[in-house]
């Protein structure tokens, strides 16, 4: 389950980016029916048209967008609130320091015998 989101994400990604490629192919498959339906010079036969302008137009439409940089993607305002100078680093509740000191019970007597190294 997570390649298949990985592998999705991955693709939407190529696709953002190869706009103009995912247009010409779509443009290929569909060619029959754009040039018979879609196409804005289906009454003009001599001008052997076969669906380009409406190709062009799909194309320009995509360069504008990436200009002006509105494919998909929304404008957020974005501020910096500097919350670290309100907020108070006291506890709420008293806190009493509690210092402990472990004795190990074998080490009862010091050891005043220091380690030199040996002489070379």
């Amino acid at each position: 389950m997570r390649y298949f989101f990985v592998i999705s994400v991955f693709l939407g990604l190529l696709l953002q980016n190869f706009s103009q490629v995912v247009i010409m192919v779509k443009y290929k498959i569909d060619q029959a029916y754009i040039a018979r339906v879609l196409c804005e010079n289906r009454d003009k036969p001599d001008m052997h048209c076969n669906g380009k302008c409406y190709l062009r137009k799909k194309l320009r439409q995509d360069e504008q967008q990436q200009q002006n940089g509105t494919t998909g993607k929304e404008k957020y305002e974005v501020s910096f609130v500097n919350a670290l100078q309100e907020f108070d680093f006291t506890p709420i509740a008293p806190s009493s320091k509690l210092i402990v000191y472990y004795q190990d019970p074998e080490l009862h007597t010091p050891l005043f015998s220091f380690f030199h190294p040996p002489q070379a």
